[in-house]
C-alpha cells in the first residue's frame, strides 16, 4: 500500500528543530512527507507541480 503524501513549506518554521519535529511526527503517523525549500506557501501546490513537470518534458 502506497503512504499518502504530505507538504511541508520550509518557510513556515521559525527554526530547523521545529521544521525536523514536524517532519518526523508525519513521518511517524505514516506520510511520505515532502518538503519545498522556497516559494510562497500561499500558492495552490498543484499548479507548482504541473509546472514542473512541463518545465521538465520541455527540456527533454
Amino acid at each position: 500500500m502506497k503512504k499518502p503524501t504530505y507538504y511541508l513549506w520550509k518557510t513556515d518554521f521559525h527554526t530547523e528543530k521545529e521544521f525536523n519535529q514536524t517532519k518526523e511526527k508525519y513521518t511517524n503517523l505514516g506520510f511520505r512527507v515532502v518538503t519545498y525549500l522556497d516559494g510562497n506557501n500561499q500558492t495552490d501546490i498543484h499548479s507548482g507541480i504541473k509546472a514542473l513537470i512541463q518545465n521538465h518534458l520541455n527540456q527533454c
